[in-house]
């Protein structure tokens, strides 16, 4: 007589609660946008940032943000960057191609707003040469040890 082993299917899901993770996942949805404008998109967040905030409208946010960014940029590499300060998470968008600054300006007030709703912030922190740095910080829930 025979034995089988019988396992379960188990449906993967993707993990989310890593900011990593988040920005992945919006990185991905926007790429075919990201190459029709000759650009290309970096995730430089560390893998062990873990978000304890509202994810929804975290990821609202982060997507408004990197759309804005994508969808004006032409020719150039968008980073997005993290750092973890105890209870607060500090992100960067940086491009250094041609960053339309009007347009992406105008939408900032919308994603303030929402930012404002986690305890945090969006707006330009340098652009200059080409170089343009957006940064949005929240307020993480859990604090860091």
């Amino acid at each position: 007589m025979k034995a089988e082993l019988l396992i379960p299917a188990t449906q993967a899901k993707p993990v989310t609660n890593s900011l990593y993770n988040i920005v992945n996942l919006i990185a991905g949805s926007m790429e075919h946008t990201a190459n029709d404008n000759k650009s290309f998109i970096i995730n430089d967040v560390p893998e062990d940032i873990a978000i304890d905030t509202d994810e929804q409208l975290l990821a609202s946010v982060l997507s408004s943000l990197m759309s804005e960014v994508i969808m004006h940029t032409r020719d150039g590499c968008i980073r997005i960057t993290a750092k973890l300060f105890r209870n607060v998470v500090l992100l960067h968008v940086k491009n250094d191609g041609s960053l339309n600054y009007d347009s992406v300006s105008q939408k900032m007030t919308k994603m303030q707003a929402q930012a404002e709703k986690l305890g945090g912030f969006v707006g330009f922190t340098s652009y200059r040469n080409k170089l343009t740095t957006i940064a949005f910080s929240f307020m993480n829930k859990q604090i860091a040890a």
